[in-house]
């Protein structure tokens, strides 16, 4: 190739992508072929290169919207607690998340309610709780499963 040092990065890029194509070429070479020939493999190949580096950029474009697209969807969808019905949801990983939280709290107000009636008292650190904290603790974990069970179903019905 030329002596010459390419000036830009694109250009120094095409000049490593000829000799590339060059390199393969001549590592293909048949006895009896020409240098004329090989320059011809050459090009082909240097084609070939480049088509596919295009076809990768392509592609990479493509995937790169199409994240974007799914990253906005589902910024939309945590944001809006009861979106409008023209709005698209995506299925989304928050309603066994919110399923799942809910159970656990229905299961803490269960065992508050236990403790309560069975008048089991607990210490900590010295300090005994009393059974009414048991049910109050029992009427918060209630209200607050309820309350994770309700935004489960409003998305459910509306995705």
């Amino acid at each position: 190739m030329s002596q010459k040092k390419p000036e830009s990065f694109s250009q120094q890029a095409e000049l490593r992508q000829q000799e590339e194509a060059l390199r393969v070429a001549n590592s293909i070479q048949v006895p009896g072929q020409t240098k004329e020939q090989t320059r011809q493999i050459a090009k082909g190949i240097e084609k070939g290169i480049a088509l596919y580096k295009q076809q990768q950029k392509a592609k990479a474009r493509e995937r790169d919207r199409a994240r974007k697209k799914g990253s906005n969807q589902h910024h939309v969808q945590i944001s809006q607690v009861e979106p409008s019905a023209d709005d698209e949801i995506v299925a989304s990983p928050v309603l066994p998340a919110l399923s799942m939280v809910g159970g656990i709290f229905s299961l803490a107000s269960f065992f508050h309610l236990l403790c309560y009636f069975l008048g089991w008292r607990f210490v900590f650190e010295g300090f005994e709780i009393p059974t009414s904290w048991s049910l109050a603790a029992a009427l918060l974990a209630a209200c607050l499963s309820g309350w994770l069970f309700r935004v489960a179903q409003i998305y459910k019905a509306k995705g």
